[in-house]
């Protein structure tokens, strides 16, 4: 009885790790994304999370790295802001039908997307920067 109560402890403290600042924000888009709702999407944040996770650790290993090599506060900021404004039409492309090349469709940039695809990564960057898990 004693060893099932240490085993039900151990299991409840290793399920209550807190996700790393990469995964929070990565999810935290994806549960945001103004572009994937309709009648013609199947929302699934948790996967949509998981395929953008490598961007957002690339992204804090980026700030990590910043605070390494001693950028000042403000230049962090300043990088940050760089990384905002350079997803500003990170939403747009191509999209193909059924992969058929000769059935390509533009797809125009959301304005919202974009913006929180954004601020996202500047947040990311910035957690890495000032050493937030």
């Amino acid at each position: 009885m004693k060893k099932m109560l240490i085993a039900a402890a151990l299991i409840t403290l290793v399920g209550c790790t807190s996700p790393s600042s990469p995964e929070r924000h990565a999810l935290y888009y994806a549960r945001h994304d103004p572009t994937m709702a309709g009648g013609n999407y199947v929302k699934n944040p948790t996967e949509t999370a998981r395929l953008n996770l490598p961007t957002y650790q690339k992204i804090y290993k980026q700030g990590q790295e910043a605070k390494i090599k001693g950028f000042t506060p403000e230049q962090a900021q300043s990088v940050a802001e760089e990384i905002n404004q350079a997803s500003a039409n990170a939403t747009g492309g191509t999209e193909t039908y059924m992969n058929m090349k000769e059935h390509k469709t533009q797809i125009t940039p959301d304005e919202r997307a974009s913006q929180l695809w954004g601020k996202t990564l500047k947040d990311t960057f910035m957690d890495g920067y000032n050493g937030i898990k």
